[in-house]
């Protein structure tokens, strides 16, 4: 069925490529689940023609996502989100522990397993190492600040963020460790032999609200945008390229660009931060308002804490 949860804007006339500015509201959208696996997209000719620009463009921004591991382009079945679970097709319909078991029984007797078999393997399996650190997943290194400051108050045990690539030389961590990613990298970690029960795949929060706010600022406004990754800079660009173009000005500044952050803040109408930079940026900030831009929802945040809890 035709997703009709996908809302794109773009600016033809904003420095910002029209590609990345549609792969950047794309691929947020579906790490943060407003987009949810299977379901379909517009063809490339029809979103062509809803937005008004050439098909290469649709065609380059479908395939850049595709590569990520975040669509499937088939003949003859469209375009449609890849299917994120890990270890095999998303079960739509929720069984009880005793159908999920005896599921588990008709199979484990179809490939030709014992009952002795079956309950060895369960009991190695159950029988694992404490939890020792959470293990959070994301290709962009620049992003892990973010991750550790956001996730470090919520929990006791160490946090350790990694990228797929260390990760598959440190396979050691995959014993004792909760694995956490966002949809938009479990792509690769399927590769990996993971444990499910020490595996949350969770969205990231849609920026919604500040997406809201800069809808409603007037022509010609300036918006100050601050972090201490340079990829969470250029996403705020693009996105806000893609929403107002150049009817709205935007500056992009480092965390520790402190001189000139104090500068902006006499001219700025609107400020975006991370949570690593929201002590330098409200020290400064005056009466202009501050839009704190949080990745890890409180329901994530939950939902972590209980896998931890019944699952160590």
């Amino acid at each position: 069925m035709l997703s009709t949860s996908i809302k794109l804007s773009i600016s033809k006339d904003s420095s910002v490529p029209v590609k990345d500015q549609l792969i950047e509201q794309i691929g947020l959208q579906i790490a943060s689940g407003t987009l949810k696996p299977k379901d379909k997209l517009p063809s490339i000719r029809a979103l062509a023609q809803r937005l008004g620009i050439h098909h290469s463009t649709i065609t380059a921004a479908y395939s850049h996502l595709e590569d990520a591991g975040l669509l499937e382009i088939r003949q003859g079945s469209g375009v449609r989100v890849a299917n994120r679970q890990l270890g095999g097709e998303t079960q739509q319909k929720e069984f009880s522990m005793e159908q999920l078991f005896k599921q588990l029984l008709a199979r484990s007797a179809e490939q030709g397993m014992s009952r002795d078999e079956l309950r060895t393997f369960t009991q190695k399996m159950l029988d694992v190492k404490p939890i020792k650190r959470i293990v959070v997943v994301d290709r962009n290194q620049d992003f892990h600040p973010i991750l550790l400051a956001e996730l470090a108050p919520h929990f006791d045990l160490p946090i350790e963020p990694i990228t797929f690539e260390n990760l598959s030389k440190k396979k050691e961590l995959l014993k004792d460790s909760m694995i956490v990613t966002s949809f938009y990298h479990l792509y690769p970690l399927q590769s990996l032999d993971i444990d499910p029960t020490r595996f949350v795949v969770c969205t990231v929060e849609p920026g919604s609200e500040e997406l809201e706010s800069l809808l409603t600022l007037k022509p010609g406004s300036l918006v100050a945008c601050v972090s201490v990754s340079p990829t969470l800079l250029k996403m705020a660009n693009t996105m806000a390229a893609s929403l107002r173009g150049e009817e709205i000005a935007v500056r992009c500044m480092s965390k520790d660009e402190t001189q000139e952050i104090q500068y902006i803040m006499k001219h700025a109408n609107l400020v975006l931060c991370d949570g690593p930079s929201e002590a330098v940026v409200k020290a400064v900030s005056g009466k202009v308002p501050v839009k704190v831009f949080h990745l890890y929802s409180k329901a994530t945040l939950a939902a972590i804490r209980d896998r931890i809890a019944k699952w160590n």
